[in-house]
């Protein structure tokens, strides 16, 4: 049960991202003509790229809490990993406790976030970079 919590805290999380995403992009109405673009939005992310991209973009960013949630999605991505393909694994009831409430609060401070920082993200993290 531990392991799983870790595993939906993290999937917890990549959603948050992913929605925001959505909403910066599309907009918050998920009704109406909008409706399969905001889902096809929403889908578009990957796991791996997210991490790598969001990483990236915390170098650069001047927003502490999207470097926040960027360093802690990237460690639960690792912990997921671990909890959902290590059998040896183990984590104690407290360890997750703790890392549930440091996933909630950074993803907390990042929904909070004025539109304008999470539509650069999202297009950071979601439009292709072209090389000339």
């Amino acid at each position: 049960m531990l392991k799983r919590a870790v595993s939906t805290a993290y999937y917890a999380m990549f959603d948050a991202l992913c929605a925001s995403n959505a909403n910066a992009l599309v907009g918050t109405s998920t009704s109406g003509a909008d409706a399969e673009l905001w889902v096809q939005t929403h889908r578009a992310q990957d796991h791996g790229q997210a991490k790598n991209r969001l990483l990236a973009y915390r170098r650069q960013s001047p927003v502490s809490e999207i470097r926040d949630f960027a360093n802690v999605l990237g460690d639960f991505q690792t912990y997921r990993l671990d909890a959902d393909y290590n059998p040896r694994s183990v984590l104690t009831r407290s360890q997750v406790v703790r890392l549930i409430d440091r996933a909630e609060a950074v993803t907390q401070a990042f929904r909070s976030l004025p539109a304008r920082p999470r539509r650069m993200l999202a297009i950071y993290l979601l439009v292709a970079r072209t090389r000339n």
